[in-house]
């Protein structure tokens, strides 16, 4: 086989790899709140807010509150940003981030918004938010 091939081959190969490895690096998964304590990497918990534990910051510009998964394990979630819109309305919200000691440091949060979801039977809309 010509040299030139091989070569060319040999680029394809390290940068399928280097794709790759970047593809397995941007990927994070959904966790539970207890796998989110173990973890040492970003990863996405997502829980119900719950009531009464939404504090907006306006000073420190940040956004604190406590979601409840699925299991009822409850954590801690700090967002460097004030959130936008109606989070304290929210169903159902997705943090982003990592833990940072006994808090989860959220980089992105992400919320479901029960307006959105006006006029539907309520066991759809509870089918759809699970």
């Amino acid at each position: 086989m010509n040299k030139a091939y091989l070569v060319a081959i040999g680029f394809i190969v390290l940068g399928l790899l280097m794709a790759g490895r970047a593809m397995i690096q941007t990927i994070v998964p959904y966790v539970s709140v207890a796998e989110a304590r173990e973890s040492t990497r970003k990863v996405q918990v997502k829980g119900k807010l719950v009531q009464g534990s939404l504090q907006m910051d306006p000073v420190q510009r940040e956004t604190r509150f406590i979601i409840e998964d699925a299991q009822g394990d409850r954590l801690p979630v700090v967002h460097p940003k004030l959130a936008q819109g109606n989070v304290e309305q929210a169903t159902e919200i997705v943090a982003i981030g990592q833990m940072r000691g006994n808090v989860f440091v959220a980089e992105k949060i992400l919320y479901k918004c029960p307006s959105k979801y006006q006029g539907k039977q309520m066991q759809e809309y509870q089918e759809s938010s699970q």
